[in-house]
């Protein structure tokens, strides 16, 4: 099923334009919108007028029903940036933008919903490991194959991957994710104890297959779990982690949902070539200790520790992110 909605430059109106089983051998389609007409002629529009420009004209971002997902649709609107924004679920009321209701694990609904499109933001996903592993793992791994290859078709310029840190090592038994060295960093291995990261790490190794082989490139964004502000006022400090109660290393560290969407969309006009890959986290811990007396006491000597970790500082790295985006997450529980 494919339902495009235009809501206006500002959600003032909401108008059903098409709605389309997504069944061969028929291909969805969508009803002209004006001197622009489908998302596919309107890229094509801006393509001819704009070819010289930089910036990416026709942003579509999937997953945009969801929180997080919105987020970044309303911050890239804010910035008078030219949206569409798609998800399997109807979208919130007032929704600041075009939204086109589509299956990506449909194939070719996904080639018709890119084709217009000089970057996509990639955030459609079932979230987390909380989920029947193999929905999640079939769900996430289509739907992100579609995308990526759907992006090569049509020669888009830019997909921005929504990874996980979670594929780093997140696993249902705290103990069981050693690293190799702290703090993490985009050069420790990915090892998954679990589907949902198993996905972001192949969903990576998609997105270097696609920029290997075509003129699109992939910025994949590893972040770890997004904890709102009112959240962290209302339980930060967390109880330190002990051997007794311990904690999975990657969720020591969290994400604020403002610096997760300010990175996406950094991401999609960031001048990289082939695929890459940035942590995303905010710069101390959830925890009031010490961060290397924290790995001392649940890891004993078992972990290299590196530059970075004084005081409380997280236990992932976004150097790489800083030095290539000139972005740092910089919110903070402590001055929230």
């Amino acid at each position: 099923m494919i339902t495009a909605i235009d809501n206006g430059s500002r959600g003032s109106r909401s108008t059903k334009l098409a709605t389309h089983e997504c069944a061969p051998p028929s291909r969805p389609k969508r009803r002209d919108r004006g001197p622009a007409g489908t998302v596919a002629a309107r890229g094509r529009f801006f393509r001819r007028r704009c070819f010289h420009v930089l910036e990416a004209v026709v942003i579509l971002v999937t997953g945009a029903a969801g929180r997080l997902g919105e987020s970044v649709v309303r911050l890239l609107v804010s910035e008078g940036r030219e949206v569409v924004g798609t998800d399997r679920r109807t979208p919130p009321d007032g929704f600041p933008t075009t939204f086109v209701e589509a299956d990506l694990c449909d194939g070719g609904s996904t080639r018709d919903l890119v084709d217009g499109a000089d970057a996509v933001i990639h955030m459609g996903a079932i979230p987390g490991p909380g989920r029947d592993p193999e929905e999640t793992f079939g769900n996430n791994m289509v739907s992100t194959f579609n995308v990526m290859r759907a992006a090569q078709q049509h020669r888009v310029r830019r997909v921005v991957f929504s990874s996980s840190a979670f594929g780093m090592g997140w696993a249902a038994d705290p103990a069981a994710f050693v690293p190799k060295y702290l703090p993490l960093d985009e050069d420790h291995p990915m090892m998954p104890f679990e589907p949902y990261g198993l996905t972001k790490q192949l969903g990576e190794c998609i997105g270097a297959m696609v920029a290997r082989s075509s003129a699109t490139t992939v910025v994949s964004l590893r972040f770890t779990n997004v904890v709102g502000t009112e959240h962290q006022k209302e339980n930060f400090p967390l109880d330190a982690p002990t051997t007794e109660h311990p904690t999975t290393l990657v969720m020591w560290a969290y994400a604020d949902p403002r610096d997760v969407a300010e990175a996406h969309v950094r991401s999609v006009d960031a001048n990289l070539d082939g695929h890459t890959s940035f942590m995303i986290a905010q710069p101390t811990t959830r925890f009031a200790e010490p961060t290397i007396d924290l790995i001392k006491a649940n890891f004993g000597d078992a972990v290299e520790l590196r530059d970075g970790l004084e005081g409380c500082a997280s236990v992932i790295s976004t150097k790489k992110i800083e030095a290539q985006l000139g972005f740092r997450p910089s919110r903070d529980w402590r001055e929230t």
